[in-house]
């Protein structure tokens, strides 16, 4: 009999993560990568901002036109593989002089040399790859996987992915409060608590601190602490009470 709950979380395959993804994570058991979600160009799963002398630069896979409703799994990269020149071009030249970025530039350069044809397979290469730099250990699983269909909508067709992940509690992030249909989850035997994030303050490489970057700019900072950085930086609200929860490891 199991006796310790299963926190599981939800997001979506992002390129190059931002700090609070992993910080949700970490307090997770599972991640359900949602990747039958429908895409949605020129936000975060196909971009996200670096650390520059100018403050923060934008890095964007120039992903071409997709029909409507296009799950993000089947959301191709470019034939044109300039841009992984240019990306690669601008992680270097942004964070050479880091701490520690030849402790891991070489898994970033060589996977801006893959020939992937699949925006997903590049972020989540990426996902696991910084989930590993970050040590944090959950159970990953891709919706697309579950075979769920289209038949349920919205709050419905998270419990239905929760119940395939034997969620004991659901980690939502804080913009849930505002679409989700909260009386559901506890009809479901699924309870539900809303992520709070703190953003950290560390050392970046140029005067001022930029909020918000790539999960890299904080890895190429700090190294090994990074995952102590975002660890520290989590914490989960219980829905009913709206009082912090402290996590148990």
């Amino acid at each position: 009999m199991r006796q310790k709950m299963k926190i599981v979380t939800m997001h979506q395959p992002n390129y190059l993560p931002w700090i609070g993804l992993f910080s949700k994570i970490s307090l997770a058991d599972c991640l359900l990568i949602y990747d039958d979600a429908q895409y949605e160009k020129n936000c975060v799963i196909n971009r996200n901002k670096i650390r520059t002398d100018k403050g923060s630069e934008y890095l964007t896979i120039p992903v071409g036109r997709c029909p409507t409703e296009t799950r993000i799994s089947d959301v191709n990269l470019p034939q044109n593989q300039e841009w992984k020149q240019h990306h690669w071009r601008r992680i270097h030249d942004n964070y050479v002089k880091t701490p520690f970025f030849n402790d891991y530039a070489g898994f970033f350069e060589d996977l801006y040399r893959e020939d992937l044809h699949c925006l997903c397979d590049l972020n989540e290469k990426i996902l696991s790859y910084l989930l590993w730099c970050f040590k944090i250990n959950v159970e990953v699983i891709k919706t697309s996987r579950l075979n769920l269909g289209s038949c349920l909508q919205k709050t419905d067709l998270m419990i239905a992915y929760l119940k395939r992940a034997d969620a004991d509690v659901y980690l939502s992030g804080p913009s849930g409060k505002s679409y989700l249909e909260i009386e559901k989850f506890p009809e479901n035997n699924i309870a539900l608590r809303f992520f709070k994030f703190q953003h950290p303050v560390y050392r970046q490489r140029y005067i001022g601190f930029e909020p918000n970057m790539s999960a890299i700019d904080l890895l190429f900072n700090m190294g090994p602490q990074s995952g102590e950085v975002i660890r520290s930086s989590a914490s989960m609200e219980d829905c009913e009470y709206g009082r912090s929860v402290a996590l148990v490891r």
